[in-house]
């Protein structure tokens, strides 16, 4: 299996052509598309089992891209900012800064190393100013023009007897204030059973409060380097909670909220997907399910992967089963806490972060389902899905360059 997925990765790249278009009119297409949606540019993600290629891809012409992609290792983000893409590699703790060139990532612009510290949320303030977090009892300051630290938070008061580290996570800022997710990991895919948003004033680097609700488990994730479990919509923050992906047991997973400006989640507000969601022949009120990263929202609107595993009798019980076809497209309202299926066939874990809400209302997801690595457009008006784009390797996350 290894070596299949290497060779196929060679050919990839030598032959610079990731992604082929599907059917005679597709570039047309997704060109009418681009011009709706902006430049259709994002940092682009291509996995195979021990490496993850990081690259710039446009949806507007999937003939020719591919090139000059960057070789981390198999645990990486990506964030877009200030014109530039900055890389996460997990596996050496290393944050860079680099320069976009044309349809293509160029020369480095400066690195910051945290080794150990699986540092791959970043949060800008400005141009001078930004912060990191991950597995660490801080938040680290940096300034994201010259890629040097000039400071830090200190969290380690916040930290439950449980955990290893308080771990700062996910997060959004809104009106000068940094929410963000406390994971409290207790191991490397457990975290804490409660959840806790530290609000943080980022003029004065200060922690104002804690918001704390034990309704469902840590809030936040990990994986998420494009902080999507945390959505502001109509004056709320929902935040989600993944449960552990399920290593956590008797941990409830779901939605809850906070009002901008406010300390307190919103008790009248929780939705906990696990025990309220049921979907006719995909899933059961009652079995544990969970949902990827989230899309970028267009009001109280977002898309995910919805992980049914459980329903389909699968586990995790070597890294093969990642692969499995477990996670279904779904549309959510967050507001109305409505959810539903969309007609794409489920793909695998690897491939449930790519996905994007064009400017046109069109959502783009990258799959790897039992057909193959692809890249599908949805139309919400209509509820129909087209494949705009077969891919070679496992696609995974889509940032939009804006």
């Amino acid at each position: 299996m290894k070596s299949k997925i290497l060779t196929a990765l060679t050919v990839a790249l030598t032959s610079a052509a990731l992604l082929t278009a599907c059917g005679d009119d597709s570039s047309s297409a997704s060109s009418e598309n681009g011009d709706a949606a902006g430049n259709g540019k994002y940092i682009h993600a291509a996995a195979a089992q021990d490496n993850i290629f990081i690259g710039i891809v446009s949806l507007d012409n999937t003939q020719d891209v591919g090139k000059d992609y960057i070789e981390v290792g198999n645990r990486a983000g990506a964030a877009y900012f200030d014109g530039s893409a900055f890389i996460m590699d997990l596996d050496v703790g290393s944050i860079t800064r680099y320069a976009i060139e044309g349809d293509k990532i160029g020369k480095k612009e400066g690195s910051i190393t945290l080794a150990g510290a699986w540092a791959a949320h970043l949060f800008f303030v400005d141009k001078e100013k930004g912060y990191i977090a991950g597995m660490m009892d801080s938040l680290v300051i940096f300034n994201p023009k010259t890629m040097k630290v000039t400071g830090s938070i200190n969290l380690a008061k916040y930290k439950d007897k449980a955990a290893t580290s308080v771990t700062p996570s996910t997060g959004v800022i809104v009106d000068g204030r940094l929410y963000i997710g406390l994971l409290q990991n207790q191991s490397e895919y457990t975290t804490g059973d409660a959840a806790q948003v530290a609000i943080i004033d980022v003029e004065k680097d200060e922690v104002i409060a804690v918001a704390k609700d034990d309704r469902v488990a840590a809030v936040g994730s990990l994986d998420d380097s494009e902080n999507h479990a945390f959505i502001v919509v109509d004056n709320y923050i929902y935040t989600y909670s993944n449960a552990s992906w399920g290593y956590g047991p008797g941990q409830k997973d779901g939605f809850l909220r906070i009002k901008v400006g406010e300390k307190e989640f919103d008790k009248g507000y929780v939705w906990n997907i696990s025990d309220e969601v049921e979907i006719k022949d995909l899933t059961k009120k009652g079995v544990f399910k969970y949902l990827a990263p989230f899309s970028n929202n267009e009001g109280s609107v977002v898309y995910s992967f919805l992980n049914v595993m459980e329903d389909l009798k699968k586990s995790w019980t070597s890294e093969e089963d990642y692969y499995n076809p477990t996670c279904k497209p779904v549309q959510l309202d967050l507001a109305k806490k409505t959810i539903k299926a969309l007609p794409i066939d489920l793909s695998s874990s690897w491939a449930s972060f790519g996905k994007v809400i064009e400017n046109d209302g069109t959502v783009v997801f990258a799959v790897s389902t039992k057909d193959g690595n692809a890249y599908y457009r949805y139309n919400p008006k209509d509820d129909t899905a087209e494949k705009i784009a077969d891919v070679d390797l496992i696609p995974m996350w889509l940032v939009p360059l804006k």
